[in-house]
């Protein structure tokens, strides 16, 4: 029987620059602690990010149409364009320009179908209670669970892991790691 692999959640504010730092080298922890660790990836937003919230509730309507693997493109598609919406960027913008910038990362990332989920759906959807505040919040109250009060953060084993750094690659983790 295989060993139980521990559990490694990831939290992300797809808003944040730190988050973005550890979101490119998460693709290198995974190949070298995948063997031990079940990683996921949580959403969350932070207070002093506005557009967060909007981000994450795109993630999550997109994940409820098409699939957790289509929510990961618009992951990385609003990592990739992130300047687009940071408070800089934008301004004293109106919410439905906000909405549109994440509306087209989500049409840069392919994530629209010909069927029932198109970039006019999204739009329409993107402050639904069911189909992305609520999915969005309910992802929020888990990184509360964790005491996650920044981003990124770890928990490893349930468990937050104190003094980490976003840009760290597998070499400073396994460091990390032989002390917890």
């Amino acid at each position: 029987m295989m060993p139980t692999k521990k559990s490694w959640k990831v939290f992300w504010d797809l808003q944040c620059p730190y988050s973005r730092a550890n979101w490119r080298n998460i693709r290198a922890l995974k190949e070298r602690f995948g063997s031990e660790y079940d990683f996921t990836i949580h959403l969350t937003s932070l207070v002093f990010h506005p557009q967060a919230f909007t981000a994450q509730c795109g993630a999550s309507l997109i994940e409820s149409h098409s699939g957790r693997d289509m929510m990961f493109k618009y992951v990385d598609a609003c990592f990739e364009n992130q300047e687009l919406y940071m408070n800089a960027a934008l301004g004293d913008a109106k919410k439905s320009e906000i909405d549109s910038v994440f509306a087209d990362i989500a049409e840069k990332a392919g994530v629209f179908d010909d069927g029932n989920f198109s970039k006019q759906v999204f739009l329409q959807q993107l402050h639904d209670w069911e189909k992305a505040v609520k999915p969005a919040y309910t992802e929020h109250k888990i990184a509360l669970g964790y005491g996650v009060y920044g981003t990124p953060k770890q928990v490893i084993d349930d468990k937050l892991v104190p003094e980490t750094e976003s840009a760290w690659g597998p070499d400073e983790w396994a460091n990390k790691l032989k002390s917890l």
